[in-house]
């Protein structure tokens, strides 16, 4: 794998099944390890910290915890990095977002537990949220990307989302493309 992207802010990574966008995502949060080359976030090479210090957070349709509450699930990320979380802000993220539900996570539709992952993502305040693909499931998915990444973008959280669809890269504020694993930016 090839890639290199040195943008910030909202960047789409737009490739077919296999291109490696996947492979990609998993490297810069340290769930696999790189070959070769370095990660660095922010100016800072994290290559060789293990993932919960990388202040990375990944995002997949299937990242949740089924059997917690969705007000908890939404405060689990900030409490295990011992962040306090004010009410008044989880029920800002929660409007913005559109959960206007609760219960248990797992009894949930797919696009709503996809809300809530990201709106737990987005709490736990780290400094890159990688969302592979759970963007899919979303109603009014543009609205919902568009509130999602200004969200981001007033707390300073750079956002790299996947999607297999070139189309859908037009409301990020970059574009890069993988193809057999290497990066080529678009915009």
């Amino acid at each position: 794998m090839k890639a290199e992207m040195q943008d910030s802010g909202f960047i789409c990574l737009s490739g077919l099944n296999g291109s490696g966008k996947s492979t990609l995502l998993n490297i810069i949060s340290g769930i696999l390890k790189a070959d070769e080359g370095y990660v660095r976030i922010n100016s800072s090479d994290v290559t060789k910290l293990p993932m919960e210090k990388r202040e990375v957070v990944l995002v997949r349709p299937d990242s949740l915890i089924p059997h917690l509450q969705v007000g908890n699930h939404l405060v689990w990320g900030a409490k295990t990095k011992k962040i306090e979380t004010r009410p008044e802000i989880v029920e800002k993220v929660k409007e913005t977002l559109g959960i206007s539900y609760g219960g248990r996570v797992d009894r949930l539709s797919l696009g709503m537990r996809e809300r809530v992952s990201l709106a737990t993502a987005f709490l736990s305040q780290p400094k890159v949220i990688l969302v592979d693909e759970a963007f899919s499931n979303i109603d009014h998915r543009d609205e919902f990307i568009s509130s999602y990444a200004k969200l981001c973008k007033s707390d300073s959280i750079d956002l790299v989302s996947t999607t297999q669809r070139k189309d859908e890269a037009w409301i990020a504020d970059h574009h890069y493309e993988l193809v057999a694993g290497v990066s080529t930016r678009v915009r």
